[in-house]
């Protein structure tokens, strides 16, 4: 699965790579390679994509190769990422495949010497040692 989605990323970053042009880059809004090459993978490849995707079997080599294009067109897909995903390492590939916009920034680490309440302004932070008023305020 990740070599056939590897060598349509390659592709799909050397067009995008070489086009200089207006007319090149309404052309590459036309993935007829790319889905003719899906069209060459098999049946079950191609079903298993399809329910990744959360598509129907017919909608999806059309939808695969929109969103590839747009993922590469926009910066969401780098070369780099295609290195991580030869490497099984984790890669944003995914999550543009399946349609999902980009992941959620993680929360900063917790610091072991306070606590997070929650107030009626947000969240605020106090020392461990001390509990999170029930009114919600810090000061009392």
């Amino acid at each position: 699965m990740k070599n056939a989605i590897s060598l349509l990323l390659a592709a799909g970053m050397v067009f995008a790579g070489c086009q200089s042009s207006q007319a090149a880059a309404k052309r590459e809004q036309k993935p007829d390679g790319c889905i003719s090459a899906v069209h060459l993978w098999s049946i079950t490849f191609k079903h298993e994509i399809a329910s990744f995707m959360g598509v129907s079997q017919e909608r999806m080599p059309a939808l695969f190769c929109q969103r590839l294009g747009e993922g590469i067109r926009s910066g969401r897909i780098t070369y780099s990422d295609l290195n991580r995903l030869q490497l099984d390492q984790s890669t944003e590939i995914w999550l543009v495949i399946k349609g999902k916009s980009k992941a959620p920034p993680q929360a900063p680490p917790r610091n072991s010497k306070f606590r997070t309440c929650k107030g009626t302004e947000g969240t605020f932070e106090l020392p461990i040692s001390q509990k999170c008023p029930m009114s919600g305020y810090a000061h009392y």
